[in-house]
């Protein structure tokens, strides 16, 4: 497998998780050439997801699934070395299976889990609205109780693969109850429309605004108690947290294991430019970056597998995480001069993604005032 210098974040892992990696990361370098707004290369790695399990991976094995968060991480990070992430599992596997899995009767988990797991049921997130963002507190979107279950009313924005998703699961404010109520709609369903928002960023899916007008939610469709989706929620997004931080490493190791290729090969004044400090210590720098933040991803993850309450942590590991993958990707660039902003090399979609990350999907700042409160004891500023 390759790696960048003497690590590839594998030292202390199973045999198993191991093994899991090694395929992970040939999946990943199997699509290394695509452009990352390439939505067939997507779909496609996404059935040969399935087909190895990784779809599968931290749910149930009752439901069909295997392994914990820590596995999830290792599959996503190594993906990402490779080249190509899968960003589906962050929203499918990592959020709608943990909500479901933690929080589902047994009838939800016995109807939503299989799918999650065999990659046939997909899942996207609605949660941020145009008004509120991801202020949960602030949310416009409503459900109101009826005789006949609940009706949905509202609008969502940057909904991610509406178009590669069977089902939804929809976060509104409840207006008879008060506090959050989360839901399971089917994509396509009644009263649900949806317009494309059109971004400049390389993103391996669509996004979307997403538009609900009194669609009929039944009394099963309801994920945990009425009011109490706070808990629900923060279930989802603490794993969301870590799927995106291990892709950051990964991309991140990927970027700097083109740019210390490139500066081995390539000669200036009769010598290798990587043979300079100039080039040397700022790789050597991200790299640094790169293992801390993976250690506090597993550290993390480990914590999430155990039931114990990780927001903090998972908040930690994708500030350093982002931060982390930004720092390679843009040394990388550096490295590569003017030839990393051609085609030919492809590196410039890793920087613009990597900033990406930076802020979604949850900001640097949103991120940083959870550290702040939960890690430090300081007042909340909202």
């Amino acid at each position: 497998m390759a790696n960048v210098g003497a690590t590839d974040g594998l030292r202390g892992l199973s045999s198993e998780q191991k093994a899991i990696a090694e395929v992970a990361f040939e999946l990943g370098a199997r699509y290394a050439d695509r452009d990352f707004d390439d939505h067939s290369a997507s779909l496609a790695q996404w059935d040969e997801l399935a087909e190895v399990g990784f779809t599968g991976l931290s749910l149930p094995e009752a439901y069909g699934g295997a392994g914990g968060m820590v596995e999830l991480c290792i599959a996503c990070e190594r993906l990402a070395a490779g080249g190509y992430p899968a960003a589906k599992l962050v929203i499918s596997t990592a959020i709608a299976g943990a909500i479901i899995a933690r929080h589902g009767t047994e009838a939800q988990k016995e109807q939503w889990l299989p799918g999650i797991a065999d990659g046939t049921g997909r899942f996207c997130f609605a949660f941020t609205e145009p008004g509120a963002g991801s202020n949960a507190n602030n949310l416009r979107t409503a459900l109101r109780k009826t005789a006949d279950g609940w009706r949905l009313s509202g609008e969502k924005t940057y909904i991610s693969a509406l178009e590669s998703s069977e089902l939804m699961i929809v976060v509104a404010q409840s207006l008879d109850t008060g506090g959050l109520v989360t839901c399971v709609l089917p994509n396509p369903c009644d009263g649900v429309t949806a317009t494309q928002v059109n971004v400049q960023a390389p993103a391996f899916e669509h996004q979307w605004s997403v538009f609900f007008d009194d669609v009929l939610v039944a009394d099963e469709a309801i994920l945990g108690e009425p009011g109490k989706g706070g808990a629900v929620l923060f279930d989802g997004l603490n794993p969301e947290r870590l799927v995106v931080a291990s892709q950051a490493v990964g991309l991140g190791r990927y970027c700097l294991g083109r740019a210390t290729t490139y500066a081995r090969e390539r000669v200036v004044f009769d010598q290798p430019i990587g043979a300079h400090q100039s080039i040397q210590h700022p790789l050597a720098e991200a790299l640094v970056r790169i293992e801390g933040a993976w250690a506090l991803i597993l550290a993390a993850a480990r914590a999430h597998d155990a039931g114990e309450k990780a927001g903090l942590e998972a908040n930690i590991a994708k500030v350093a995480a982002c931060d982390a993958g930004l720092l390679a990707a843009d040394r990388a660039l550096q490295t590569f001069g003017g030839s990393g902003f051609t085609d030919e090399t492809g590196m410039l979609q890793h920087f613009v993604y990597m900033r990406l990350l930076e802020t979604v999907p949850v900001t640097r700042e949103l991120a940083l005032n959870h550290i702040a409160t939960s890690g430090l004891g300081l007042p909340r500023s909202y």
